[in-house]
């Protein structure tokens, strides 16, 4: 789980990067295309001579919005996490708090996986992530994102904020993370079943933890 920034740095130089609408719109589409080409061939073939032909700009153009062609994946990556994000935050406005924590949970982590296997290029982004940034780095930036944004309002909504450990958080969301992260990289179904169950029980326990601490 990975809320989501580029560790050593932001994804995208922001020294001087222009805001104004249109390059707002250049920049989406830089990474629209980096999305769409990791997807459909694999983050080697992402290139920014390749980005830069797919989407119709110079490449010195790339290089006012993106360090290099790491930065560009890993601003590609984290704008999948966000999206991720936002759909659990969605569903957990609508959820029933009556249903129950570890129900809630449940359902929540399959909303996370469905989500991030509904973005045909967030695996293959994940992978480039993991090979650009350390751990400590992911921990830093897109964790602590899930925790603020989906953890820690889960726990508050049903009953369970305010008395939360923050280091037990902070474990369960490492954990919990470096998991759903294996599950989305393994292509083989049966394995991918067995993390799914590991992520499941070592939520429920870390929760029931933290709600007794």
């Amino acid at each position: 789980m990975r809320t989501m920034l580029n560790g050593g740095g932001p994804s995208a130089d922001t020294r001087g990067k222009p805001r104004q609408k249109r390059s707002l719109r250049t920049e989406a589409a830089l990474l629209a295309a980096t999305e769409a080409v990791a997807a459909s061939e694999g983050e080697a073939a992402v290139t920014t001579s390749r980005i830069a032909a797919e989407t119709g700009v110079a490449v010195g153009t790339i290089y006012r919005y993106f360090a290099d062609r790491d930065a560009m994946l890993l601003a590609a990556y984290d704008a999948t996490v966000l999206r991720i994000v936002e759909a659990c935050g969605a569903e957990l406005t609508e959820l029933d708090p009556d249903i129950g924590v570890e129900n809630a949970a449940r359902h929540l982590l399959d909303v996370y996986l469905a989500a991030a296997r509904a973005i045909p290029g967030h695996a293959a982004l994940l992978r480039a992530m993991r090979r650009i940034r350390s751990v400590e780095q992911d921990d830093d930036e897109n964790r602590n994102r899930i925790a603020q944004d989906l953890l820690s309002p889960f726990l508050a909504r049903f009953g369970i904020g305010a008395a939360r450990d923050d280091d037990a958080l902070h474990f369960l969301n490492v954990l919990l993370g470096t998991l759903v992260d294996l599950y989305l990289i393994t292509e083989e179904e049966g394995a991918q079943e067995s993390i799914r169950g590991h992520i499941e029980a070592h939520m429920l326990l870390g929760l029931s933890r933290i709600a007794t601490t």
